[in-house]
């Protein structure tokens, strides 16, 4: 594959990931595995995670046996990384990867409202406020707010459709790893 074909991308995974990826060649995510990490709060990922995996589908080639995006960033110094974790730089495919802004990312991991400015967020806040919401997981855990669950997930098409301006903030996933794609592998030191 050529290198223009390829993007480079970087991914913080633990040991088991690993002997997966050294056992069969490729690892992917189950819901159950978001499940055990989350715990209480798994939902809220799982609704962020939903939404993406939806739309991943149609941009994306997906496994049948994926079930949850595997994260990637265009930097290793962006990935949230502990004492034995493995620092993976890939060589991903194009075709197999989506890319996206980490801010608007994280909106959506805390069930914001995703503008296509800064501008058009505040505005949605005022207007959430105006009817007396200040709170988002409201919206989500209670079924009083049926209309602004709708509003904000519809912003979040702004995920994909409003491009990175800065390549800071490039996050991306894909469906599943292969050994094939790693190009270096750092081992996380112990503070």
């Amino acid at each position: 594959m050529k290198a223009d074909e390829t993007v480079t991308m970087w991914s913080g995974q633990q040991e088991i990931v690993m002997d997966t990826l050294n056992e069969t060649g490729r690892y992917i995510v189950k819901k159950s595995y978001v499940e055990e990490k989350y715990k209480e709060t798994a939902w809220i990922f799982q609704e962020a995670y939903q939404y993406l995996a939806q739309c991943a589908k149609e941009l994306i080639p997906k496994p049948a046996d994926a079930e949850s995006p595997v994260w990637l960033y265009k930097y290793a110094r962006h990935i949230y990384g502990s004492e034995g974790m493995y620092y993976l730089e890939l060589r991903i495919p194009k075709e197999k990867l989506i890319t996206f802004d980490t801010r608007k990312w994280s909106r959506i991991l805390n069930l914001n409202y995703v503008g296509k400015s800064e501008q058009e967020e505040a505005e949605f806040q005022k207007w959430l406020e105006k009817r007396g919401i200040r709170d988002n997981l409201a919206i989500f855990s209670t079924p009083f707010y049926p209309n602004e669950k709708q509003k904000i997930k519809k912003s979040w098409s702004n995920l994909l459709e409003v491009p990175v301006e800065d390549d800071e903030y490039t996050q991306g996933m894909t469906w599943e790893l292969q050994k094939e794609w790693i190009q270096t592998i750092e081992k996380a030191q112990a503070l």
